[in-house]
């Protein structure tokens, strides 16, 4: 039942903000608090000790920190931040490297490749709606929460909490 659970959570989640970052380029902040609050309310039922719900906190924050320079520097949205710092509290060390982060990496290098390709090549014109004359007309922007999507969902069924709570682990 709680791996259900964990599915509805972070998948419904990653599917939210994936959407929302393809339509409108912004990810709404009730979907990284649902991940953060869904994350303490499974806690009580998935207890592994003191130790790893520390570890899972340290990696949401040092990845929160990573968010916020990246955020600074212009390399990520807002939206993007706070969705890899509260994607991340659900992953100890060994989910986000290699996993996560590679996953997502890999996600987003084909997402900019793919954009490349479309803004240089592909008419606008023919383009039906308007997310999707944002998507490729506008060159500065591109929707992160895919690639952060991806990578989540990629690394779910690897990651420390999902298994031990399946019972793998």
């Amino acid at each position: 039942m709680l791996t259900l659970y964990i599915i509805f959570v972070v998948v419904g989640c990653m599917l939210a903000a994936s959407w929302s970052d393809l339509t409108s380029m912004t990810i709404p902040n009730w979907i990284s608090l649902v991940l953060v609050a869904g994350f303490f309310m499974l806690t009580p039922f998935a207890w592994q000790g003191w130790a790893v719900l520390g570890t899972h906190i340290l990696v949401g924050l040092t990845c929160f920190t990573v968010g916020v320079g990246m955020f600074a520097l212009g390399w990520l949205g807002g939206g993007d931040a706070k969705l890899f710092a509260a994607t991340s509290l659900w992953w100890v060390w060994g989910d986000v490297w290699p996993y996560y982060l590679v996953y997502t990496a890999i996600a987003g290098g084909v997402l900019a490749i793919f954009l490349l390709v479309g803004r240089k090549y592909l008419p606008v014109k023919v383009l039906t709606t308007d997310w999707m004359h944002r998507l490729f007309k506008d060159e500065k922007k591109m929707p992160y929460g895919l690639a952060l999507a991806f990578g989540a969902l990629m690394t779910l069924p690897k990651s420390d909490i999902y298994l031990y709570v399946a019972g793998l682990m």
